[in-house]
């Protein structure tokens, strides 16, 4: 069967990698750049996204949409979240009935707020759409290691799809059907690992830093709750897992943002100009979306006062 996935960036090439050597499907990327395309034809890697990291010698890429999707059973749109409206109105041709979709981007689309899944059915587009998340990093994702991936799917074809792709790698594939809930807890985990970063450089201590991530969890359930979420979500993978990876290392970006906004503003000012720091965006949008629900969070307000350098941590704390 092909698989096609959109977009050559980190999470996308090494998912894509991984089933390319595990699977017996034939992964088919697409890019819309020819920069990539030529990096990683000519010399099978791509530093930018993975540096280090060799990727296999006879990956089919192409920045043919059409080749890209002809007789492809799964489609996976791997692209920036900001990107994925773009991306699905141009295969909005391609799709049909029997068409399966999975999102993996992570995040709210400027200006309307709207999850992944929620673009995708607006824009009332043919087939099934699934959402795919779970705590596992590309570099590490791309060598197989062991690790779990969370697949939110109401569609018997795509879990079939996806628990056979996966059969022969380190990675577990567990499936639930509240992709919705899946997907807030990937927003939600990025504004949280800033706060977590802040809190492990203020205080140090591993009882303490325990005690946090317990309140960060249950915050975290309350909020995807409040926004229409299954509270049952909030054991998977694609939650706790990702809430304590990404809460709880030194390598996420987010976390690392926080430690700088706590020991050093002006470097923290620095990095954001270099690095994308997820939270720091979708902290907004998770306040628009809590208004469009008629919901309210005076911890979240309080928490975006301290992103903008307004009140201090020990003010946000106080309110957990």
């Amino acid at each position: 069967m092909q698989i096609t996935i959109l977009g050559t960036g980190a999470f996308g090439l090494a998912l894509g990698n991984l089933l390319h050597e595990k699977s017996k499907a034939d992964i088919v990327f697409w890019t819309a750049f020819e920069e990539e395309y030529l990096e990683i034809t000519n010399n099978n890697s791509y530093d930018k996204v993975l540096t280090g990291i060799e990727l296999a010698s006879n990956l089919n890429v192409t920045m043919d949409l059409k080749k890209a999707l002809n007789n492809s059973c799964l489609i996976i749109v791997a692209v920036p979240c900001n990107n994925v409206r773009e991306v699905l109105i141009r295969i909005k041709d391609y799709l049909t009935d029997d068409s399966r979709v999975i999102l993996v981007s992570k995040g709210l689309e400027k200006n309307t707020d709207l999850l992944m899944t929620e673009i995708y059915e607006e824009l009332k587009l043919k087939g099934q759409v699934s959402y795919l998340a779970g705590p596992t990093f590309a570099k590490e994702l791309i060598v197989n290691s062991k690790s779990g991936l969370t697949l939110g799917t109401k569609d018997q074809k795509t879990k079939e799809l996806v628990l056979s792709l996966f059969k022969n790698t380190n990675v577990e594939i567990e499936v639930i059907e509240d992709y919705r809930g899946l997907e807030l807890y990937s927003i939600i985990k990025n504004v949280l690992a800033i706060l977590m970063g802040s809190i492990d450089s203020k205080y140090r201590g591993d009882s303490t830093k325990a005690y946090y991530l317990t309140k960060i969890y249950k915050y975290a359930k309350e909020l995807v709750t409040k926004l229409g979420g299954d509270e049952n979500t909030s054991i998977c993978y694609g939650a706790l897992g990702d809430i304590l990876l990404t809460c709880n290392s030194k390598t996420s970006r987010n976390y690392s943002y926080g430690v700088l906004l706590y020991t050093n503003k002006e470097e923290a000012v620095s990095y954001k100009k270099h690095f994308t720091v997820e939270g720091s965006i979708a902290i907004t949008s998770l306040k628009k979306l809590l208004e469009k629900n008629n919901q309210t969070s005076t911890f979240l307000e309080k928490l975006e006062e301290y992103f903008a350098g307004l009140t201090s941590l020990d003010e946000v704390l106080e309110l957990f």
